[in-house]
C-alpha cells in the first residue's frame, strides 16, 4: 500500500471514530506525539493512554470532518474538524491540520496544529 493509500485509510478511520484503532494499525512504537507547543508523547502505549484519557471526557461525537490531504515525501498532512461535547457540557470545535511523518510504512511523528 502506497503512503496516499495508507493516510485514505487511516483518515477514514478518524472519520469514522476509530481513533484508538487507528493508531494499533497505523503507528510506530516509537512514535512522538505534540499537541501545539505542550510536552510530547512519546510511544504508542503512550499515546493510546492520552487519547482514552481525553475521550473518557467526551460524551458526544457530533462530527468529525475531513477537509483535506496532502502527501509528500515521507509527510502527509490532514486537515479535520472534530465537533465534540464534553461529559460538562463544553463544546469542543477544533480545526485541526495533524502533521505526520512516515518511517517504515508507520507513523513515527505526528504534530497538531489546532485553531
Amino acid at each position: 500500500m502506497d503512503l496516499k493509500a495508507k493516510l485514505s485509510a487511516l483518515d477514514n478511520m478518524i472519520v469514522n471514530g476509530q481513533i484508538l484503532e487507528s493508531v494499533e494499525i497505523f503507528f510506530h512504537p516509537n512514535v512522538v506525539t505534540m499537541e501545539g507547543n505542550e510536552g510530547k508523547i512519546e510511544g504508542k502505549p503512550n499515546k493510546i493512554e492520552h487519547l482514552k484519557s481525553f475521550f473518557s471526557t467526551i460524551s458526544a461525537v457530533n462530527g468529525i470532518t475531513l477537509h483535506s490531504q496532502s502527501v509528500g515525501d515521507g509527510v502527509t498532512m490532514s486537515e479535520f474538524t472534530f465537533d465534540l461535547q464534553q461529559s460538562d457540557g463544553n463544546h469542543i470545535l477544533w480545526n485541526e491540520v495533524l502533521r505526520r511523518q512516515w518511517q517504515d510504512g508507520l507513523v513515527i511523528n505526528e504534530r497538531y496544529y489546532t485553531a
